[in-house]
């Protein structure tokens, strides 16, 4: 039986009534790192923080407190991100996974589809199409401004696109992706483009002039099983909201590829691959760090706004590309990085730090690593997608308007 806490806890059942939610909720609400919760000494049972509590409740009634940004929490059985330093993909590690598993079967499992096809392949019409397509943009265009206009031109070629249904929603999901990725330019000319590899090994030579050898595919191919989903960032919420209106699976990946085309999102790592490059070109570890303090307070790829501790992906994905011979003074650059800030007490290196050395020590193209990011996260998303299909038009946020008063002529 649970009893009272003292002026700074609240008891499970104290903070559901609080909160005027399900005990699932409350649940989400910890391990998205809104409450702080802890195991009452001597006990099985958890204590709540009650300030935490608090501020979600004057949410809940509509006041505002200083600094507070909003907060949005969803039931979701796909992911749970531990604040404490931990990734589960349905109850699976994602860090075991990603050294166990191929990312087209961790994409199967979060789908939940049942299937286990060892080669995607690429619908005919849908890669003549997106051919047609890439034939057509600049050669400047980047590697994800190529993503996001394939996306949305090869869902032409799919009349059934609005099934809905799970084993539907996967097989179309499979072409998708692996449109996405037989259509882009090749630039490692040396190699094959056999459609019956894997997708890591079908992207490499498409992001990356350097040889494709098994250590370098082994990297890409944990990099996307690592990245395929993180809960409720930014992107994923953006096609939860368009899977509620029943967006089909090729519109939600195109709402996903739209929001991580802002630098903050999938484009952080090329922020560290501009540090690296400076690093190399002869600036000090401690001068480029210190100006990018003074611009913006924030060393690229490092912290992490929902861990407390490190980003469990980011020591995975930095010991493959070790294993996959870096380019030297690329490497040596980001043990100095990773020197520095430790030295100096801080933050942890996130999975976006990890992923800007993987890039630029093995010369990919510019945005490579938003390209695997976007690749990858095309798992999660279609995941989230299927789990929000049945809640129909449920997001309905409301603002607190701040402009002039009703009536006032200017």
């Amino acid at each position: 039986m649970e009893e009272a806490m003292g002026s700074e806890w609240l008891t499970a059942r104290e903070a559901i009534a609080r909160l005027r939610v399900k005990p699932q909720t409350l649940y989400a609400y910890v391990s998205r790192g809104l409450v702080h919760a802890e195991r009452v000494p001597g006990t099985r049972t958890s204590r709540y923080a009650r300030a935490d509590v608090e501020r979600l409740a004057a949410r809940t009634r509509g006041t505002t407190l200083p600094n507070a940004g909003p907060e949005v929490v969803v039931d979701s059985a796909v992911t749970l991100l531990d604040p404490t330093g931990h990734l589960y993909y349905r109850g699976w590690d994602a860090t075991r996974a990603a050294l166990e598993v191929s990312y087209e079967q961790i994409a199967e499992w979060l789908w939940e589809s049942g299937a286990s096809p060892s080669v995607w392949p690429a619908p005919e019409a849908a890669l003549e199409v997106a051919r047609r397509t890439q034939a057509a943009l600049p050669d400047t265009a980047t590697v994800p401004d190529r993503l996001r206009v394939v996306a949305a031109a090869i869902a032409t070629c799919d009349p059934l696109r609005n099934d809905r249904r799970v084993p539907s929603v996967a097989a179309r999901s499979r072409g998708l992706i692996a449109t996405l990725v037989d259509s882009l330019p090749v630039v490692h000319r040396s190699t094959g483009r056999r459609r019956d590899e894997s997708i890591a090994a079908r992207l490499w030579p498409r992001i990356s002039s350097a040889e494709p050898s098994p250590a370098r595919v082994g990297a890409l191919n944990r990099a996307l099983v690592l990245l395929a989903d993180h809960e409720l960032a930014a992107s994923t919420l953006a096609v939860r909201i368009a899977a509620s209106t029943w967006a089909d699976p090729y519109l939600l990946v195109v709402a996903g590829l739209a929001t991580t085309g802002g630098p903050l999102h999938g484009g952080a790592s090329e922020h560290v691959r501009r540090l690296l490059r400076e690093i190399v070109d002869g600036s000090s570890p401690e001068a480029a760090i210190g100006a990018r303090l003074r611009e913006s307070a924030v060393i690229p790829g490092f912290g992490h706004t929902v861990y407390r501790g490190p980003d469990p992906r980011a020591p995975v994905l930095l010991d493959a590309v070790r294993r996959a011979r870096p380019r030297r003074e690329i490497w040596t650059a980001a043990t100095q990085v990773l020197d520095v800030v430790q030295r100096e007490g801080g933050p942890h290196p996130n999975v976006d730090f990890a992923l800007g050395v993987f890039a630029e020590a093995n010369d990919m193209v510019p945005g490579g690593g938003e390209a695997i990011f976007a690749v990858a996260r095309c798992a999660g998303w279609i995941a989230h997608g299927l789990e929000e299909y049945p809640h129909r038009l449920r997001y309905r946020i409301r603002a607190a308007y701040t402009g002039a008063p009703p009536d006032v002529r200017i």
